[in-house]
């Protein structure tokens, strides 16, 4: 009866005893084994598409090429056309004395001479011999009577070049240096001059073809008197090919 008892006694106090926990190993191994599995697998898994995840989309678009940017055109090897009516104003000095200069208040008898430069239109021929030079040529016709000599007109012929000083946008500002030879028919002094002449000027491209430009420019004749000329105009300038 005793042996019995205790048997009984035993298997009564070890149904009252609270289960063991799991230990964390076990339970760890759970949680790694519920990982593996991706949302993109499960949805693979019953026949949905997977979607991207925030950093494989940064990445798709950082591989995307850049779309290219348009060159703008120089003008090297193409040959120009330049129309450019303008005006300004004259300042002459005669070496001798007695000379008309044709000064603005009419009196013959100043020995300087100034005056509003007469109405002229500039066309020119340019090429372009390096994509920051261009070769030109200017060819100035006076539309309006010169104030000094009789009934004329002026004419100059003025060969040099072109600098442009920004390169590959098609709003660039550009200088210019010549030698002009001015032959304006004037009574009294010779009617062959010789002078230098810079002209800073600003040119948009509006196409490959076609530019519009403003330039302000001074000329410096010695021969015939002392003259300086301030002159300024807007132009267009149509280029081939």
């Amino acid at each position: 009866m005793i042996v019995v008892a205790g048997a009984a006694a035993r298997k009564v106090w070890a149904a009252d005893r609270p289960a063991a926990k799991a230990l964390p190993e076990a339970a760890d191994e759970g949680e790694d084994e519920g990982e593996d599995e991706s949302p993109a697998s499960t949805r693979e898994a019953s026949g949905r598409p997977a979607r991207q995840t925030v950093k494989q989309a940064s990445a798709d678009k950082a591989v995307l090429p850049l779309s290219p940017r348009p060159a703008v055109a120089h003008h090297f090897q193409q040959v120009g056309i330049s129309f450019m009516p303008g005006t300004g104003y004259r300042l002459v000095i005669p070496y001798q004395e007695n000379i008309i200069c044709g000064d603005a208040s009419g009196d013959a008898n100043r020995r300087v001479c100034s005056h509003v430069l007469p109405f002229f239109l500039d066309l020119q021929l340019s090429y372009g011999f390096h994509p920051r030079v261009d070769l030109i040529v200017d060819l100035r016709f006076g539309l309006q009577q010169d104030p000094a000599p009789p009934n004329g007109h002026q004419f100059a012929f003025a060969p040099g070049f072109r600098y442009w000083l920004d390169q590959g946008v098609a709003l660039k500002f550009y200088v210019t240096g010549q030698v002009v030879y001015d032959h304006t028919n004037y009574s009294l002094v010779s009617k062959d001059d010789i002078a230098v002449r810079n002209a800073d000027g600003l040119m948009y491209d509006v196409i490959k073809n076609v530019g519009f430009f403003i330039q302000v420019g001074w000329t410096m004749g010695f021969k015939r008197w002392y003259r300086l000329e301030f002159d300024g105009g807007l132009g267009v300038q149509v280029r081939f090919p």
